[in-house]
C-alpha cells in the first residue's frame, strides 16, 4: 500500500520568496525613492515656476520607469499577498497594500521573508535559513551604497561628492565583506566551497543589479565594475569558507566584525585619502604622405566619423573634432570638442611638420553614462576623477615618404582602486589616440595620391 505524499505547499516558501519577493521589493522601492519620487517633486516645481512666469527647464520624464515600477509593484503585492496566505495571515491583502509604501514596504518583505513555514520546523541548515541569513549581508550592503548615494546627490558633504573618499571602501571592501560573509553563512549551513561561491556570487549580482535599475550607477561603470567586483567575491567567499572552518563564534558577530570592517576603511580614507595617479599613454601610427601632408591636417579635423568603438558607442567621451583657432603659434588656443562637451587647450609647442605640444585647460564629464532605461545618469564621479593635463603629436620623416606619427597625453586619476581603473583608462586614452590619428592617416594620404 502506498503512502500518500504530503501536499506540496502553496507558493511561495521562505527561500522561494527571499529570491522573488524581497529583491522585488527592493527594486521597487529603489524606483520609488530614487527615480519617481523626485521625479513628481521636479514635475510640481515646475508647474510653480509655470505659475510664476518662470520658464520650466526642458526634457520628460522616461515613461519606461514608470512601466517598470507599475510592474514590479503588481508582483510585489501578488507575491507578498500569496507569501502572507501561506503564513496563515488573517490580513493577506493588508500585507500585500503594506508590501508597495515605500521604506515600510522593505520590512514587511524583510518580515515575510524571515517568517519560517511550519514545513521547515526541525530543519536547521536548510537553504531557506541560508537564503534568510544572505539578506543582512544584502541589506547592509545595499542601504549603505544607497545611503551614500543620496548624500553625494543632495550635496550634504562636498568631499563625497569628489568622490576621492569612501571610494575604496565602496568598490573594494564592501563586495569583499559582503562575500565573505555569504562564504561563512553557506558554509555553516553545510554547503560545499563552490556553492559558497555561487551565494557570493548571488547576492553581489543582486546588489549591482537593484543598482543598475534605481539608476544610482549606470550601465557602463557597472560593466566595468563587474569583473573586479567577481574578483572579489571569489576571495571574499574562499575567506568566509575558510573563516567558517576556523571558528565556532555566531554568525551575528563575524558579521557585526565585518561590517565595522567596512566603518573603520571608511573613516581612515576620509582622514587619509588615497593618493592620485599620474600617468602618460603613447601610440603611434605610420602614414604613407610626408610630414607636410600630415602637418595640414593634423591642425585642423572637423569631420571625424561616427565611433564603432563599443565604450565610444556605449557613451565614453570620444573626439568630434579638433582644430586650432587663428593662425596657431605657442600660446595659441586649439580645442578639442568630445561627446560630453568642449576641451579647451594651449599650445605649447608649435613645430610646423615635427611637433605640436599643447595643455589641457578644462576636462569635461568622462563619459554620458545611461541607465538601464535608456536615461542619461548624472553622477558625481563623472566629474573630477579623471583629469587630462597636456598632450601632443610628434612627426617624424621615414625613408620612401612616409610619416611615423606619436601621439602622447598625460592625464590624472583621483579614484580608487587607481590602478584597476587605469587599466580601462588606459585603454580608451590609446583608443581616443588612434581614433584621431588614423582618420589623420586616411586624410593624409588621400590627399598625396
Amino acid at each position: 500500500m502506498n503512502a500518500t505524499a504530503p501536499a506540496q505547499p502553496p507558493f511561495p516558501s521562505r527561500a522561494s520568496y527571499l529570491f522573488t519577493g524581497v529583491p522585488l521589493a527592493f527594486l521597487l522601492n529603489s524606483l520609488l525613492v530614487v527615480r519617481i519620487t523626485p521625479a513628481l517633486w521636479d514635475a510640481q516645481m515646475n508647474i510653480v515656476k509655470r505659475d510664476l512666469a518662470v520658464t520650466p527647464p526642458d526634457g520628460t520624464y522616461d515613461f519606461i520607469v514608470l512601466g517598470v515600477a507599475a510592474v514590479a509593484l503588481l508582483l510585489t503585492a501578488w507575491i507578498a499577498y500569496r507569501r502572507a496566505v501561506r503564513l496563515r495571515s488573517e490580513f493577506a491583502a493588508l500585507w500585500a497594500l503594506f508590501s508597495c509604501v515605500p521604506i515600510l514596504g522593505l520590512g514587511i518583505a524583510l518580515w515575510l521573508g524571515t517568517a519560517s513555514d511550519d514545513d521547515e520546523a526541525g530543519q536547521p541548515g536548510t537553504s531557506e535559513k541560508l537564503a534568510g541569513q544572505l539578506v543582512v549581508p544584502a541589506l547592509l550592503c545595499w542601504a549603505m551604497i544607497s545611503g551614500l548615494t543620496a548624500l553625494v546627490e543632495m550635496k550634504l558633504f562636498p568631499q563625497l561628492n569628489q568622490q576621492k573618499y569612501l571610494s575604496l571602501s565602496l568598490l573594494v571592501i564592501v563586495p569583499l565583506v559582503t562575500a565573505g560573509i555569504a562564504g561563512f553563512l553557506s558554509s555553516r549551513a553545510g554547503r560545499t566551497l563552490s556553492q559558497s561561491i555561487g551565494a557570493a556570487f548571488l547576492t553581489l549580482t543582486a546588489i549591482l543589479t537593484i543598482l543598475g535599475f534605481a539608476a544610482m550607477e549606470g550601465v557602463i561603470c557597472i560593466l566595468m565594475a563587474a569583473p573586479f567586483v567577481g574578483l572579489l567575491g571569489i576571495i571574499g567567499a574562499l575567506l568566509g569558507h575558510w573563516l567558517a572552518t576556523l571558528t565556532s563564534r555566531p554568525a551575528y558577530q563575524v558579521q557585526s566584525a565585518a561590517w565595522l570592517a567596512v566603518i573603520v576603511c571608511a573613516v581612515g580614507e576620509s582622514v587619509t585619502p588615497p593618493a592620485p595617479l599620474e600617468d602618460v599613454v603613447t601610440s603611434e601610427v605610420i602614414i604613407n604622405a610626408t610630414p607636410a601632408q600630415v602637418w595640414k591636417q593634423l591642425k585642423d579635423i572637423r569631420d571625424l566619423p561616427a565611433p564603432t568603438e563599443p565604450l565610444f558607442v556605449l557613451g565614453v567621451a570620444h573626439p568630434v573634432e579638433t582644430y586650432v583657432i587663428g593662425e596657431g603659434g605657442v600660446g595659441a588656443e586649439r580645442i578639442c570638442r568630445l561627446s560630453t562637451g568642449d576641451m579647451p587647450e594651449r599650445i605649447t609647442v608649435w613645430k610646423p611638420e615635427q611637433e605640436l605640444q599643447f595643455v589641457v585647460l578644462d576636462t569635461p564629464a568622462t563619459m554620458r553614462e545611461a541607465t538601464f532605461f535608456g536615461r542619461e545618469l548624472e553622477a558625481a564621479h563623472l566629474h573630477g576623477t579623471y583629469t587630462s593635463l597636456e598632450g601632443g603629436f610628434r612627426l617624424e620623416a621615414l625613408p620612401n615618404g612616409q610619416t611615423r606619427l606619436t601621439g602622447n597625453s598625460r592625464y590624472l586619476l583621483t579614484i580608487t582602486p587607481a590602478s584597476y581603473w587605469n587599466l580601462w583608462t588606459r585603454q580608451i586614452v590609446s583608443q581616443v589616440q588612434l581614433r584621431v590619428m588614423n582618420h589623420v592617416k586616411a586624410k593624409a594620404e588621400a590627399a598625396q595620391r
